[in-house]
């Protein structure tokens, strides 16, 4: 689980995904993007630096293409900026496309392996859902309000029953019915989009750095009332 097949070994490109000029959502805006941007996978094929030896003070970042930092410079991406503001290696675990399904096995493999201390999830769309080893926008099967809330509400509750610290937050437009969010999970942090990035859908740097100062804010309070501080 903690591995993308399909991006190990793939050659460094200026393009991934829906940041191309022909799937951008706006042209113009991709065309006047000011900054250059790659793409670059590790061994593991995550679009991060190789993992350091040392695991045991890193943050694992996990998500979907938000987290990737699709449209915008590696060093833009939300866990780079927090790795900067916490002077942390932070891992970035980000795969585009990912569903909620994939991102609760990989916390769940990231536990059984690495004992983190702490891991903040980026929460991805309510729809997606892990169909035979593959993530599918959604399950023709099986989907609808009612089933994507139990589907998530199953994931988010067998993550945070491990025993460690998680700061959990979701995409933008994750939930339909903010209503439902605030009764139901109340500390789960939602997040607005102050920019975009050069496909005209994924964060910009504004966004990145207001989502890390979101993140800090709830780490500092997790260690104000800790007895065992991260």
């Amino acid at each position: 689980m903690l591995e993308i097949r399909n991006k190990i070994g793939i050659k460094e490109d200026t393009t991934s995904g829906i940041d191309c000029l022909e799937l951008a959502m706006d042209k113009e805006h991709f065309l006047n993007y000011p900054k250059k941007i790659t793409y670059r996978y590790n061994s593991r094929g995550f679009r991060d630096n190789e993992w350091p030896e040392d695991l045991s003070n890193v943050i694992w970042c996990v998500g979907d293409s938000f987290t990737v930092g699709i449209g915008q410079p590696f060093e833009d991406t939300w866990p780079q900026v927090l790795g900067s503001k916490l002077n942390r290696t932070c891992l970035n675990i980000g795969e585009q496309g990912c569903s909620n399904d994939t991102i609760a096995l990989r916390i769940k493999e990231i536990y059984k392996l690495y004992n983190p201390t702490l891991i903040v999830v980026m929460w991805s769309y309510l729809s997606r859902r892990r169909i035979n080893g593959v993530n599918r926008d959604h399950d023709k099967n099986d989907f609808g309000m009612e089933r994507d809330l139990a589907n998530f509400s199953k994931n988010f509750k067998k993550v945070n029953e491990l025993p460690t610290t998680f700061v959990n937050l979701t995409i933008p437009y994750a939930f339909d019915d903010m209503t439902v969010l605030k009764r139901n999970y109340p500390d789960l942090i939602t997040t607005r989009q102050l920019d975009y990035a050069r496909d005209h859908c994924h964060f910009g740097s504004k966004t990145s750095t207001g989502v890390c100062g979101l993140i800090v804010k709830k780490i500092n309070h997790i260690d104000n009332s800790s007895k065992y501080p991260i």
